[in-house]
């Protein structure tokens, strides 16, 4: 069948993009309101049965499962070929974005809104993209199905939960990362720096009463605050001083306490190189002062240990290789309170595969900080001249021109490590600016609808020819 890939899409573009605003429109950040119907809360919920809700409509198999993900099943054959998409989204600051960010907005053929790029947008184009094969008619040698997650952003709950009642796809990607094509994802190891309390004693000027920042692991931290107890003593001056020879914003308030706000600037927590840390900063600040024992001790390991190092350096956790890069580390959340004596800096890393990070962590003896290992995951490999990847990237190029850029190796973790064999495969193209998990996130229309003809001719290729 000879097909014009991208004539298609724009037969669907008004489709496309009506379905894409009504489900970017939906709030689907990890919620409170936790049920059985609804585990990480209304919004994902809600976002999940929309897209359902297409399938439907446009006459597909479609199934929920445990109220965590869902699937819209096309064609036919005993192999089954996944598309992984999510609809949950990551946390915003309203008052950070030009736009309201669920009311998505269209500015120089940009759309701006809350999961345009990560990964409501190339979840649409991945689906409308089988839609418009099969409304031509194509012969399917596979089962195809777009999994739709609602818990990406936050632990991958909902994919491992339908795959435990699901069939596990051959072969498939996930629209959830860049062009050409990710064919290898680095290891993760989350952990906690403790800070281990002791009898206050002493003298000081000030005492922290409170220090929070963050609220996702991965996510470099646009906005910390710290309290403290204590009289003011020209400390706004010196603040002030401080966010200027930093170039920071913030702002400092005094009353019953002193109140301390820093703004970084958000990144990928894969990325942490690419964003300004908020937390790490403030506790820059805070090192500065003559505080409590406690307090002087938490933010004394963050600044001389943790501050200006996404590398692991000061700690001597950094590992690099030729094929996967070095290892970063995104210190996410900042949490101390000493009522409750707890001190805790949460810790992202991303290493390559080689790398043996627990074993080092075990060796570490930081003074006044107990180091906790949280969470592991493998690295995942596609040898990057497999079938797949080679089908892929030779339509990226076909349809974009591009013979420069290859397939790469990520940081981040996508779904593509839940599929036996699984790469992820863009929609981010190379050399434009990259929103995921910023402030006014945004998704050019051109790339959209240009990803949608190269999902199609690969899907058509892997799953039709």
């Amino acid at each position: 069948m000879n097909i014009d890939f991208k004539q298609e899409v724009q037969n669907h573009k008004e489709d496309l993009l009506k379905d894409l605003f009504e489900l970017l429109s939906v709030n689907s950040v990890l919620g409170t309101d936790i049920t059985e119907e609804t585990p990480f809360g209304s919004g994902p919920r809600k976002a999940l049965d929309l897209i359902l809700s297409f399938g439907e409509r446009d006459g597909y198999k479609t199934k929920l499962v445990e109220n965590k993900a869902g699937h819209i099943e096309v064609g036919e054959g005993e192999e089954l070929f996944g598309i992984l998409g999510h609809v949950d989204v990551v946390p915003v600051v309203e008052a950070d974005w030009i736009s309201h960010p669920f009311k998505p907005e269209v500015r120089d053929g940009k759309i701006y809104a809350r999961g345009s790029l990560d990964d409501k947008g190339p979840t649409m184009a991945a689906y409308y993209a089988v839609k418009l094969l099969d409304k031509l008619g194509v012969k399917w040698n596979k089962r195809v199905r777009v999994i739709v997650g609602s818990d990406e952003e936050t632990g991958f709950r909902c994919v491992k939960s339908y795959f435990e009642h699901e069939e596990q796809p051959a072969l498939g990607f996930t629209p959830d990362a860049m062009f050409p094509l990710v064919y290898a994802e680095k290891a993760r190891v989350t952990f906690d720096h403790n800070l281990i309390f002791k009898d206050e004693e002493g003298n000081y000027d000030y005492k922290l009463v409170e220090f929070n920042a963050g609220q996702v692991l991965n996510m470099v931290v646009a906005s910390a605050e710290a309290k403290l107890s204590g009289e003011e003593k020209g400390i706004k001056e010196k603040f002030e001083k401080f966010l200027s020879d930093e170039k920071l914003e913030g702002e400092i308030n005094s009353g019953e306490v002193i109140t301390l706000v820093v703004k970084g600037k958000a990144a990928h927590g894969s990325t942490p190189q690419f964003g300004i840390n908020a937390g790490t900063k403030l506790a820059e600040f805070l090192n500065t002062l003559n505080l409590d024992a406690n307090g002087k001790n938490y933010v004394k390991y963050i600044a001389t240990r943790l501050a200006n190092d996404p590398f692991g350096k000061e700690l001597g956790i950094e590992y690099s290789d030729d094929e996967m890069g070095a290892s970063t580390y995104n210190y996410g959340i900042f949490k101390y309170d000493p009522v409750e004596k707890v001190g805790v800096v949460k810790t992202d890393c991303r290493h390559p595969k080689n790398f043996d990070l627990v074993s080092k962590l075990e060796k570490l003896k930081e003074e006044n900080i107990n180091i906790v290992v949280t969470s592991t995951k493998e690295a995942h490999y596609v040898p990057k001249d497999d079938e797949l990847v080679t089908t892929l990237v030779d339509v990226y190029r076909k349809h974009t021109g591009d013979a420069k850029n290859d397939a790469f190796v990520l940081g981040g973790g996508t779904y593509a490590r839940c599929l036996k064999k699984g790469v992820a495969f863009g929609l981010l193209f190379p050399g434009k600016q990259d929103t995921m998990h910023q402030a006014n996130e945004f998704l050019e229309i051109e790339d959209l609808l240009l990803a949608t003809a190269i999902y199609a001719e690969g899907i058509y290729k892997l799953c039709c020819e």
